[in-house]
């Protein structure tokens, strides 16, 4: 089987993405697909159903025995099912995410009652990161008498925001996001008891804890080769490993917003002094709305499926409304790795235009105002103590940058992969049936760790990952289409190439692709991040 002909088609794996085939009356752009429909498995006990079972590994993907290498850039995408090596991760993506998405009051209910009821989800049971690595030095306090969740965003106490809370800073950039309302899109993290449990203990030693400086400096000297998160078992419904998510959250106005198409909480939302306009803290509640959602499940090493790295797989989600894809995306067919084409948005600061559907109403892109450039980051307000200051009151976020720069006119550089696309309308489809919000939501790909060739004809992206480049509107707007490879310029818009930089305390020593343990030291770690132009 490793012929060429099948590293061929399997160089069509590398790309996503953009956006996924309308159901309903969804403002999404349809996409080209060849004759071949992958088929979703809604469950791992393969049943046909939704369940709440949280996968822990993929299900049967025969190809990853027989390949050693993946082409990158260029290809075809699958004709038929044996050629098919990406969907069973996609399957799994959408099991996570649903699974994630029950009710944690109702893991026991079928899916017409687990994912509709109201209340918490599974995954918002998880350790916030705030309750392994501390809060930020200064934080709001809230004296109202709600029983609300609270979004801290915290500060160092001298202007700058701290990353050990919720955030309105993309951890990547270190640059924030701006809706159409006018508001900051806030981040929070969460990760699993299994990771919790090796954070704070790694192999039950709780002198090398990985949540304190001088516990990272004791793991180290024991541990030269780095952390080794605890890896899942190598079936689909075996023990989960380590897990962490990150989520997007924007501030929903009912008089502008479509409320019902979100899955939404009520936060008290409680900002430090420091970081607002007129020197004040406040705590206000806030209703907010779910827009994006990376997941990340650590993977063991498998003798049958070595071309497959023990390392992470990455999903990532996006609320559909969020952003239109650009005129014209890189996809698998277009030749974007070639500098001569016109859809090469390699390194470039923007992806061009968007191909905004009529009358969408958008998260991050505001159709009425189609001259003004993409993906555009806001430009901090000179002057100001805080870089990005809060208004004390919504619009949060105007005040802070001029009108010209606030909106960052939000599009996707890369098309979702087409099986992808066939899949997420299967998915939303179920989903739609049991009249879950979660209809609302999709895939934008699902990477993992692969041995690569070198890329032929040779291109840029990084060669990692399988897709080699892969980034969420709402966590990565403003480095979709940098590839790392140049120091001056920010990136990579790859998860995998990104989490590799991740280390201990030492600034050497490997962190096994989580950034997490850098909160010990969270100036360090922001000043790490190169910010983008």
């Amino acid at each position: 089987m490793k012929t060429k002909t099948m590293k061929t088609w399997l160089s069509a794996i590398l790309l996503p993405f953009v956006i996924a085939v309308a159901i309903a009356a969804s403002p999404l752009v349809a996409q080209t697909q060849s004759s071949y429909q992958p088929q979703a498995q809604f469950c791992v006990d393969g049943k046909g159903a939704l369940c709440a079972k949280l996968p822990a590994y993929i299900g049967p993907d025969p190809l990853l025995a027989l390949t050693d290498g993946y082409n990158g850039l260029y290809g075809q995408p699958p004709q038929k099912a044996s050629e098919d090596l990406q969907t069973p991760f996609d399957n799994m993506a959408w099991q996570m995410f649903v699974a994630l998405n029950w009710a944690l009051s109702g893991v026991d209910q079928p899916a017409a009652q687990g994912l509709t009821m109201p209340g918490p989800r599974v995954w918002q049971g998880y350790p916030k990161v705030s309750a392994l690595f501390g809060n930020s030095k200064n934080r709001a306090g809230c004296r109202q008498a709600l029983a609300l969740p609270t979004f801290y965003i915290g500060s160092d106490g001298n202007g700058a925001p701290a990353p050990n809370n919720e955030e309105y800073l993309q951890a990547s950039t270190n640059l924030p996001l701006i809706d159409v309302n006018g508001n900051w899109t806030l981040f929070e993290r969460r990760v699993n008891a299994i990771e919790a449990s090796y954070l704070r203990a790694p192999q039950g030693l709780s002198s090398q804890k990985l949540t304190t400086r001088d516990g990272q400096l004791n793991f180290i000297k024991n541990n030269p080769k780095g952390a080794e998160f605890t890896a899942s078992a190598s079936m689909p419904d075996g023990k989960n490993g380590s897990i962490e998510i990150k989520a997007a959250w924007r501030v929903l106005d009912p008089s502008k917003d479509d409320v019902s198409k979100y899955y939404t909480q009520n936060i008290l939302l409680a900002v430090s002094g420091d970081l607002v306009s007129n020197g004040q803290p406040f705590c206000r509640s806030e209703k907010v709305g779910l827009v994006g959602m990376h997941i990340l499940q650590r993977n063991p090493f498998v003798e049958k499926n070595k071309a497959l790295r023990p390392q992470w797989i990455w999903a990532t989600f996006e609320h559909v409304n969020n952003a239109p894809q650009a005129q014209t995306p890189c996809n698998v067919s277009n030749g974007c790795g070639d500098a001569k084409s016109p859809t090469y948005w390699i390194n470039q600061p923007s992806c061009g235009p968007a191909a905004s559907a009529p009358g969408a109403h958008y998260s991050y892109y505001d159709p009425a105002q189609p001259g003004l450039g993409t993906n555009i980051a806001p430009q901090n307000l000179l002057g100001t103590k805080t870089r990005f200051p809060w208004n004390p009151r919504p619009p949060y976020a105007q005040g802070g940058t001029s009108k010209a720069t606030a909106l960052p006119q939000a599009v996707r550089c890369w098309q979702i992969y087409p099986t992808t696309t066939n899949l997420n309308e299967q998915w939303r489809m179920a989903l739609a049936s049991t009249k879950s919000v979660f209809q609302n939501y999709m895939l934008i790909g699902t990477q993992w760790g692969g041995q690569l060739e070198p890329p032929t004809p040779p291109n840029p992206v990084p060669s990692n990952a399988v897709p080699g480049m892969l980034s969420n509107i709402t966590l990565e707007t403003y480095i979709q289409n940098y590839t790392g490879s140049d120091p001056s310029l920010p990136g990579p818009g790859s998860c995998i190439s990104c989490h590799n930089f991740a280390t201990l305390v030492d600034g050497k020593t490997s962190a096994n692709f989580s950034f997490l343990p850098g909160l010990v030291d969270p100036v360090a770690t922001r000043a790490k991040i190169k910010t983008a132009r």
